[in-house]
C-alpha cells in the first residue's frame, strides 16, 4: 500500500540570542539553529517526503532579524521547489501576547504561496488533497495566546475528512506519561488523551522541548522536540526531528537525531582553608577547557566573609572567554557565615520575577475571587513582560 512520508520538526526557535553578552559568540549561537535547521531541510531533500511540518516556536520571537527571516524564507523555498508541502502552525513565540489576531512572522510564507500556515488561533483551519492514491486531510491550530491556560480543542471540532487525518497542535498533553524539562510549559494550551478526536491518524505536536511518542486509540502522537538545547534543564536530552510513514491502517516513525554544541555541568565544594578562591575557582576550570563547550559552574560549600570579598567572579568571567564557549556560574547554593545564602534564588528575567511573586501573593490568598483576580492579574502581566 502507498505510504504517505513526513518530515516533522517543531521549537526551532530562530533567532534566539541565549543571554550572551559577546555579540560574535551570540551569532555562533544563532547560528547552531540554523545549521541544524538546515540539517533537517537537507535531510528532506535527500528523502523527498510529501510533507514537511514545523508545529511552532519557528522563531523565538515575535520580531525576528530580517537577516533570520531571509534564512527561514530561503530555506523553505529549496523544500517548495522540490514539490514538498511545507505546513507550520505558530507557537507562543510566534504569536504577539498584546495583539494575538495580527499576522506573525511566519504568515509571510502563506502569503508567498511557500507554504501552508494555519495562522488562526481561534478554529481549525485544514486542507484536504490527494496524495497518490490516498486522500489526505491535514489541519493545524496555532497558539491561543488569550486563552494561555485553554483548552485548545475544547471549542472546535478537528475535521477528518480525510483516508489519513493529520491534525498539527503548539500545546502542552496532560497525560499518558508525558513530562517536560521545563514545569511552566505544561500549563500552556493544556489538552488531554481524551480530548483527541477518535479517528485521527497523526497528531504533529510541538512546545514540549523533550521528544516523545505515544498512541491513543488509533492515534500516534509526536512531539518532536526542540533542534538544539535551549536551557540548562536540557541538558541531558537528544535533540532531533521525526521521519513518519503513514497508511490508511498504520503510522511507524523514527527519530532522527541531531548534533548540538556539547554542554556540561559542573560542581565545585567551596572550603574555609581556601585562602585564595578565584585562584582556586579558575585552577579548576583551566583542567576542562574546551573551547567548544557551554559550561556551568555549581559552587557551594560555606565561606568566611573575608574569603567572600576575595571572589572576583568578574575576573573569572574574563579568563573564561579564552577556556570556553560560555562560561555560566551558579552561586544560588553558596553560603556566607553570618549572612546565610545571598542568591537565594536565579531571576533570568523580568516575567520570571514578576510569575514568581504573584505565585505567592495566590498561595496566601484567602478567597476563591482574590486568586481568580491575582491569576488574571498574573496572565495579563506576563502576556505584557513576554511581549
Amino acid at each position: 500500500m502507498p505510504l504517505v512520508q513526513i518530515v516533522h520538526c517543531a521549537d526551532l526557535h530562530l533567532d534566539r540570542g541565549f543571554g550572551i553578552a559577546d555579540p560574535a559568540k551570540s551569532s555562533a549561537r544563532k547560528d547552531d539553529l540554523n545549521q541544524n535547521f538546515n540539517r533537517v531541510v537537507e535531510f528532506a531533500l535527500k528523502e523527498r517526503p510529501e510533507l514537511f511540518l514545523v508545529s511552532g516556536d519557528i522563531f523565538d520571537r515575535v520580531h525576528p532579524s530580517n537577516l533570520t527571516r531571509v534564512f527561514l524564507t530561503e530555506s523553505i523555498r529549496k523544500l517548495a521547489e522540490a514539490r514538498i508541502q511545507v505546513f507550520m502552525v505558530a507557537g507562543n513565540h510566534d504569536v504577539p501576547k498584546m495583539a494575538p489576531l495580527s499576522p506573525t512572522a511566519i504568515d509571510v510564507l502563506g502569503s508567498a504561496g511557500l507554504a501552508t500556515v494555519f495562522s488562526s488561533s481561534e478554529n481549525i483551519l485544514h486542507r484536504v488533497f490527494e496524495c497518490g492514491q490516498m486522500r489526505v486531510c491535514i489541519s493545524g491550530k496555532s497558539y491561543d495566546a488569550t486563552r494561555a491556560y485553554g483548552n485548545p480543542l475544547a471549542t472546535t471540532r478537528v475535521p477528518l475528512l480525510g483516508d489519513i487525518n493529520i491534525l498539527m497542535l503548539h500545546g502542552s498533553l496532560r497525560g499518558l506519561g508525558v513530562t517536560t524539562s521545563i514545569p511552566e510549559m505544561a500549563d500552556q494550551n493544556p489538552f488531554h488523551p481524551d480530548d483527541i478526536a477518535q479517528g485521527l491518524t497523526y497528531l504533529a505536536l510541538g512546545h514540549f522541548h523533550n521528544y516523545f511518542e505515544r498512541e491513543h486509540k488509533g492515534t500516534k502522537i509526536i512531539n518532536p522536540g526542540s533542534i538544539e538545547k535551549m536551557t540548562w534543564a536540557e541538558i541531558q536530552e537528544t535533540k532531533g526531528f521525526v521521519w513518519a510513514e503513514l497508511d490508511r491502517d498504520t503510522a511507524t516513525s523514527k527519530f532522527i537525531p541531531l548534533e548540538t554544541r556539547p554542554m556540561e555541568s559542573y560542581e565545585v565544594n567551596l572550603t574555609r582553608d581556601i585562602d585564595d578562591v578565584s585562584g582556586f575557582l579558575l585552577s579548576h576550570l583551566r583542567t576542562i577547557a574546551d573551547t567548544e563547550k557551554l559550561v556551568r559552574l555549581r559552587v557551594k560549600g560555606v565561606l568566611t566573609p573575608g574569603q567572600y570579598g576575595k571572589l572576583r567572579v568578574n575576573e573569572i568571567y574574563r579568563a573564561s572567554r579564552e577556556m570556553f564557549f560560555h562560561l555560566s556560574i551558579d552561586r544560588s547554593e553558596l553560603e556566607v557565615e553570618g549572612f546565610g545564602r545571598l542568591f537565594l534564588e536565579r531571576i533570568e528575567n523580568p516575567r520570571e520575577a514578576y510569575a514568581k511573586r504573584l505565585d505567592r501573593l495566590i498561595a496566601k490568598a484567602n478567597n476563591s475571587d482574590e486568586i481568580a483576580f491575582l491569576s488574571r492579574v498574573k496572565e495579563l502581566g506576563e502576556k505584557y513582560l513576554s511581549e
